[in-house]
């Protein structure tokens, strides 16, 4: 049974072949499910971890460690995941990843030892990893270039930090405060959902749009425009010059700081709303994700700002980094105002702000990737993400000795602190040069964008 297109007949009568078919629109909203979903899981942690501590199941120095564990599994998972996706092809392993980390993600309703939980969130880790290399190779393969890093924006920064948003939402507000149920109930209810997407996903979406029955030639031409298209046994090799291998030190810096803090709104917030001021899992449910979802409003706009900025001055590599590097520093001012408040609600609003511009990055970070990874994209958000990942780690038992040696508002200043080297990172990254060659008989490849000229640094 083929799959449909997914055109009308254009009214005037045109041949139905000279118009674009529109699949690239379900691949869009399946990407951004998955994003989605991905983080609804993956927070699902920093909300059920209050109610682990209070019930004297792991203490605080346990908790930094098992808020780390996920980042050493996720960061060995990148790259082999990022393989996977430009080898096997998202359209297999993402309906296996998300398998596997639904099972995962319903795992702690059943676990109660420091022990259990420790093999839960290292599997968690490789569980999740294949996601978003596979992510960034489908917006490399689906979506044109001129509005890539806006698409790219909404999925890896809107529908991922909206999903961070809604996992305390779900669980806490709906399943646990207005229904009455366990934290164990809501998770393993919550953790269904990404098997029903899994089957989704496998009979909807194709590894590229020459291999979709419902894509026409018009549709692959113009998602190909610009864009140099590999076929499978055309050869890469990488450039790992003196100057990529800088640029690319400074990019991983940016990846590794920015995962670095960004530990304090993922795994932090619930328990400093239920610690620090005493909400009841409706309220924290409803205000923990308030800076997550000022995270995802400003990851969508922080894609169209990239667009627009690149149009603007004619230069991507700086639009890039006055995006990035400028949002951080706003997002560090931010952080340390909410500190001048007491009333926990006032304070959230604030961290509604301070995510919103930190967050304004993601799609920058994405950008990036694509921009200097071209055909073997996957493999280098892999590597890239891999760094990111051990930063996730660090934070976990560091960010837990800060809080227990400083308190909440130590933690706050350290990660304004975090905030301001990732913007120093971002300032010497170069998005256009590429570190990918594509062995060819055209002279198509350069090492630099083709839209962007190489200017003294």
């Amino acid at each position: 049974m083929s799959i449909p297109e997914f055109s009308p007949v254009p009214p005037d009568g045109t041949n139905r072949d000279s118009q674009p078919t529109n699949v690239r629109w379900v691949i869009f909203g399946l990407a951004s499910l998955a994003s989605y979903i991905n983080y609804v899981h993956r927070y699902s942690w920093g909300v059920i971890k209050p109610y682990l501590l209070k019930d004297g199941v792991i203490t605080e120095e346990e908790v930094g460690w098992l808020d780390g564990l996920i980042g050493l599994s996720y960061g060995f998972g990148q790259f082999p995941g990022g393989l996977a996706g430009d080898l096997l092809g998202p359209h297999v392993v993402i309906p296996v990843s998300a398998v596997l980390w639904s099972i995962v993600t319903a795992a702690p309703a059943v676990v109660s030892a420091f022990s259990g939980l420790a093999t839960i969130r290292l599997a968690m880790g490789l569980a999740q990893a294949p996601c978003y290399p596979c992510l960034g190779k489908i917006t490399q393969s689906w979506v044109p270039r001129a509005v890539r890093t806006s698409q790219q924006g909404f999925i890896s920064s809107f529908a991922g930090r909206a999903g961070g948003a809604c996992s305390s939402l779900i669980i806490g507000t709906l399943l646990m405060g207005w229904l009455g149920m366990t934290w164990q109930t809501g998770l393993v209810i919550t953790a269904s959902a990404g098997i029903v997407f899994a089957i989704a996903f496998a009979l909807l979406f194709r590894n590229s749009p020459r291999k979709h029955p419902g894509v026409n030639d018009a549709e692959a031409e113009m998602i190909e425009e610009g864009e140099l298209v590999v076929t499978d046994n055309q050869p890469i090799r990488w450039d790992w010059s003196e100057a990529n291998i800088r640029n690319i030190a400074a990019f991983f810096g940016a990846s590794f700081s920015s995962t670095f803090a960004d530990n304090l709104f993922v795994f932090w917030m619930p328990t400093f709303l239920v610690q620090a001021k005493g909400f009841s899992p409706a309220e924290m449910g409803l205000f923990a994700s308030l800076p997550l979802f000022g995270g995802a409003l400003g990851g969508l706009c922080g894609g169209f700002l990239n667009d627009w900025l690149i149009r603007a001055i004619g230069n991507r590599r700086w639009a890039r980094r006055l995006i990035a590097g400028g949002c951080k520093v706003i997002a560090a001012v931010l952080i340390c105002c909410s500190l001048l408040f007491e009333d926990g609600q006032v304070i959230m609003g604030v961290l509604f702000f301070c995510k919103f511009f930190s967050d304004m990055s993601q799609p920058t970070w994405w950008g990036t990737v694509t921009d200097i990874g071209g055909p073997a994209a996957g493999r280098v958000f892999g590597m890239v993400n891999t760094v990111g990942a051990a930063g996730l780690f660090a934070a976990g038992p560091i960010m837990a000795w800060v809080k227990t040696e400083y308190g909440f508002d130590g933690l706050f200043y350290f990660v304004a602190g975090v905030y301001l080297v990732t913007t120093a990172c971002w300032l010497n990254v170069d998005c256009t040069r590429r570190l990918v060659v594509v062995d060819s008989a055209s002279d198509w490849w350069s090492p630099t964008l083709p839209d962007d000229p190489v200017e003294e640094t």
